[in-house]
């Protein structure tokens, strides 16, 4: 199928605080964009024309219309509509000339952990227990997977709760995302069997993809130090430790391994509760690493399904390019010029 032949139109829909936007502000509406990343609020991004031709005014730039902190609500697709994103205007741009418009721009409500800084304790606690406390202070329900390792003591050094939770989060390949009010806080997902096929030309105008050596972690080695019993802990991860190859043949660590030698790395210093807490450390960064081996880019008609946090087969591509990949972001675009269009990032670890 040729590419200029894909459809693009599509719809959406918005809602503020609960109601169905206007059909007068609905018409005045220029584009809507939602952006979605793993371990990053969604934000949403709304333009529309603020000229009212028919009353010779300005509308929409009252600050009671549309304030700081209301909800929106975005929902798209093509036939039927999915709910893409529940958030909260966070900056309102409007500019005046030969054409004047406002530019709305909010987020999920991820984003209300970054407000603030904090130096507090955390005592016999686990870091899924942290997420929890975390997210219902700050009016979320947590959906947390529990960890292993319970922490004697953790304290947040005059951090956001946002960087204080994506540090832990990190430390351990976890994940964090949020769905109108519920925090979820979960292992990574690329080991999951794919939830979408996009084939070149049918679901996708284009694919690009970028294969890399891997200079570190085909070997990990962590090294920690138990003040009680005054001896060390130790642990590692290397082939057999990963989460999933992706339907690949190979691993990005063993295509390295073959092309350049081995890539072996400790991790030094950090803080070791016990050898299951050192071995989690290890197969984490061995696998966040792993997850640097092809990154790709896809584009094409618009798809809600297509999220950050699910795995896609991506086919017709070649018989190696072809397989499992992990989408780490999307941006979703309705444009009245453009119709409706999703773009969106991969990640895969092997071949």
């Amino acid at each position: 199928m040729a590419e200029d032949s894909l459809v693009k139109t599509g719809v959406f829909k918005l809602f503020h605080n609960g109601s169905a936007i206007s059909d007068e502000l609905l018409s005045a509406i220029e584009k809507v964009v939602v952006e979605d990343e793993i371990n990053l609020p969604s934000m949403f991004v709304i333009d529309f024309n603020i000229v009212d031709f028919e009353n010779g005014s300005w509308r929409g730039i009252d600050l009671e219309q549309f304030k700081l902190g209301d909800e929106i609500k975005v929902l798209m697709g093509m036939d039927e509509t999915t709910e893409m994103l529940v958030g909260e205007i966070a900056s309102l741009e409007p500019t005046f000339g030969s054409r004047s418009t406002m530019q709305i721009r909010g987020f999920d409500r991820l984003h209300k952990l970054r407000f603030g800084t904090w130096r507090r304790s955390f005592k016999e606690m686990k870091d899924s227990d942290v997420a929890s406390t975390i997210a219902s202070d700050a009016g979320l329900t947590p959906d947390v997977e529990s960890t292993d390792t319970t922490h004697e003591y953790l304290f947040q050094n005059n951090l956001s709760n946002f960087e204080f939770l994506c540090s832990r989060a990190r430390r351990i390949n976890y994940e964090m995302l949020v769905k109108d009010k519920t925090f979820t806080f979960r292992k990574s997902k690329e080991d999951k069997a794919p939830e979408l096929t996009l084939t070149l030309f049918s679901e996708l105008d284009q694919f690009s993809a970028r294969l890399k050596t891997i200079t570190q972690g085909s070997k990990i080695e962590v090294r920690g130090w138990d003040v009680k019993k005054k001896e060390e802990i130790t642990a590692s991860a290397e082939a057999g430790s990963e989460n999933s190859k992706m339907d690949g043949n190979e691993s990005g660590y063993e295509l390295s391994e073959s092309a350049f030698g081995a890539s072996e790395t400790a991790i030094v210093g950090s803080v070791v509760v016990d050898s299951a807490d050192a071995e989690n450390q290890a197969k984490a960064r061995y696998n966040t690493l792993l997850k640097s081996f092809l990154s790709g880019e896809g584009e094409g008609p618009g798809n809600a399904l297509i999220r950050a946090g699910i795995t896609v087969e991506i086919k017709g591509v070649g018989e190696r390019f072809s397989g499992t990949y992990y989408v780490t972001s999307s941006v979703h675009s309705f444009g009245f010029d453009s119709g409706y269009t999703s773009k969106f990032r991969v990640k895969r670890t092997g071949l």
